[in-house]
């Protein structure tokens, strides 16, 4: 789909897989200039070289630490003049646990990962999403954010505070016509899913394929549409949010989860 969206920037945190790389890869096949930040510097290379035929800047950045945060954004600015889009997507439970052990140091770092990181990323990105005249944020969040399950608290905890945000700063921006929406996922093939899988084949002492099956049957099994998300499921929606299509949407919320989500609202 074409949403005249060519010649806009944009910056994808966590951009490297999943989720995030759909995004950006989506955005670039509309023609926008696309920055993707994530840790791992071998996997933004990847994400960069597969990507060649497009405008695709990989710029290395740890999303909890303000200063690596703002050095990006300086990097994304010189190289493509300015900022229109920013997708927090950079996110994830860190520690898988229940509730009875995690640490105080566990909730603390799902608090830097998907709560501060978008704080810091904003606050890096604001001024030159106030300057363009088509500015968007966008934040990931997740299903688990409106319905916890039984297994990592921390998680959900911190994904519901990124939809308050998003709240806050849809108003915080609307003066100068900045929208900024958040999309909920629910169970897409991942980094963190695959993280999953692994660690209870560990526990279990078996095979990881096994389990990835196992997995694999009971989260479909949930999902009245029948089978786990794609990172691309997700990322033809951010794209949507992203365009002038969308110039009347802020301050909402999106679902985007096979029909998993047992609510309308």
């Amino acid at each position: 789909m074409k949403l005249g969206l060519s010649g806009r920037v944009a910056l994808v945190t966590g951009g490297s897989k999943g989720i995030g790389r759909a995004v950006a890869t989506a955005l670039a096949e509309e023609g926008v200039r696309v920055a993707v930040t994530a840790r791992g510097v071998e996997a933004l290379q990847k994400t960069a070289s597969e990507l060649s035929e497009f405008n695709v800047l990989a710029v290395p950045s740890d999303a909890t630490d303000q200063l690596a945060t703002s050095a990006a954004m300086a990097r994304v600015v010189e190289a493509f003049g300015g900022l229109d889009i920013l997708v927090n997507n950079v996110g994830g439970a860190g520690k898988f646990g229940g509730f009875d052990v995690l640490t105080d140091a566990d909730w603390q770092n799902a608090f830097d990962l998907n709560v501060l990181s978008l704080v810091h990323f904003v606050r890096a990105a604001e001024q030159y999403l106030r300057k363009s005249r088509q500015g968007r944020i966008i934040n990931i969040s997740s299903i688990s954010a409106l319905q916890p399950g039984t297994f990592n608290p921390h998680y959900a905890v911190t994904k519901a505070a990124t939809i308050n945000l998003g709240k806050f700063l849809a108003d915080y921006f609307i003066k100068d016509g900045v929208l900024v929406n958040v999309v909920c996922p629910g169970p897409v093939h991942s980094d963190s899913w695959n993280e999953n899988v692994r660690r209870l084949a560990l526990e279990r002492g078996v095979a990881i394929e096994p389990v990835r099956q196992e997995v694999e049957r009971e989260e479909s099994s949930k999902i009245p549409l029948g089978r786990v998300g794609e990172g691309e499921d997700v990322a033809g929606l951010v794209v949507f949010l992203a365009s002038d299509q969308a110039k009347w949407i802020t301050g909402s919320c999106f679902h985007v989860n096979g029909g998993k989500l047992r609510t309308i609202w």
